[in-house]
């Protein structure tokens, strides 16, 4: 009996830091219409729900605030979901002639802080921006106008870092005056084709983009305070995305050859292996990692994927989101539960990986 109770209380001091977030609603959706302020009252916009951060128990999720058409009709808006019960608080980010911020795109967290990339609207190239969000105020405290439709959005310590989607070019924004600074920071892209600079972030202490298209892709790591180049590695063709890993690696996803990428800094060499291939045409959009878990996003199939790297990159479990739902983001809220964010279908869903 002595000896059971033993191994009941190492069973459950084993278990006690494993953290379980409250079950997420299998599906919310979102305001839709006049709560979207559009420009046009008789043309009002969907939500089209992108990118999203997990701050303060909150997912905070980009919304586009585009038409059937891809037509953007309204300011960018910024939605605070709480995922258990569905209660969403919105914060406009179009400022106060409502077109300061076009088409949210990216979300991420610094000190505290919540930044947003405005993409702008296509067709005449205004609204692009970068905007600062207080997360328990839930307002805007700073914006920039961004000189290009920025992609991809990474807090250091004295900068906040975006990339230009037409270009393989950084842009920094200082800080302290909130104001972009200096020329551009050109980073390597593929030799032939386009360049787009997809994704930024800062993981160890560095900045790392990536700069791709449909021939290849780039991974960048400079300096995060000046920009100055690091190193480069080669990872593939449309590297949508990147993440640190629980083991400190970085892991990118490519739409192009639909594979997974893990990249190992040592010093001063960045080495990359094929860690895993997804079936044909999924079309992948986003990465996200916890603990040894990584979880994925594709967009051409609707599924979201659970990985484990603790031995390898072994595939635990693939959820469909439903047809049609194109899903953009997944955030994890603990090793067994997400949300997913579906921009054709403007909700979000939550997803619970079986066992």
């Amino acid at each position: 009996m002595k000896r059971f109770a033993t191994l009941f209380l190492l069973s459950l001091a084993c278990g006690a830091g494993k953290y379980k977030a409250p079950a997420p609603l299998p599906s919310i959706a979102l305001p839709t219409g006049d709560k979207l302020n559009p420009y046009d009252p008789a043309k009002p916009g969907l939500a089209r729900p992108a990118g999203m951060a997990d701050l303060n128990g909150k997912a905070w999720v980009a919304l586009n605030n585009m038409d059937a058409g891809y037509m953007v009709r309204g300011p960018g808006f910024l939605a605070a979901v709480v995922p258990s019960t569905g209660a969403t608080a919105l914060i406009d980010l179009g400022g106060a002639d409502e077109r300061r911020c076009k088409n949210a795109g990216f979300v991420r967290v610094g000190d505290n802080k919540l930044y947003v990339t405005c993409a702008g609207d296509y067709s005449d190239g205004s609204g692009t921006a970068i905007v600062e969000v207080d997360p328990i105020a839930g307002a805007v405290t700073r914006s920039v106008s961004a000189p290009i439709s920025p992609a991809g959005v990474a807090a250091a310590p004295t900068r906040i870092w975006f990339g230009d989607g037409a270009s393989g070019h950084l842009y920094a924004i200082d800080k302290a005056s909130f104001a972009v600074t200096g020329a551009p920071v050109p980073i390597q892209c593929p030799a032939a084709g386009y360049s787009t600079t997809n994704d930024v972030a800062v993981i160890g202490g560095d900045l790392y983009a990536i700069c791709s298209n449909d021939q290849g892709g780039v991974l960048s790591r400079l300096d995060a305070s000046t920009g100055a180049a690091k190193g480069t590695a080669d990872i593939g063709p449309i590297g949508v995305a990147l993440t640190q890993t629980g083991d400190g690696r970085i892991a990118i996803v490519s739409g192009g050859d639909n594979k997974l990428r893990l990249v190992t800094v040592s010093g001063t060499k960045m080495t990359v292996e094929v860690a895993y291939t997804f079936a044909q045409a999924t079309s992948l959009q986003d990465v996200r990692a916890r603990d040894q878990f990584l979880f994925t996003v594709a967009s051409g199939t609707n599924t979201v994927e659970k990985i484990d790297l603790s031995s390898g990159a072994k595939l635990l479990a693939e959820v469909n989101v439903g047809d049609g739902a194109g899903p953009w983001n997944i955030l994890p809220l603990d090793d067994d539960q997400a949300i997913v964010s579906n921009w054709m279908s403007n909700t979000l869903v939550g997803v619970k990986w079986p066992h």
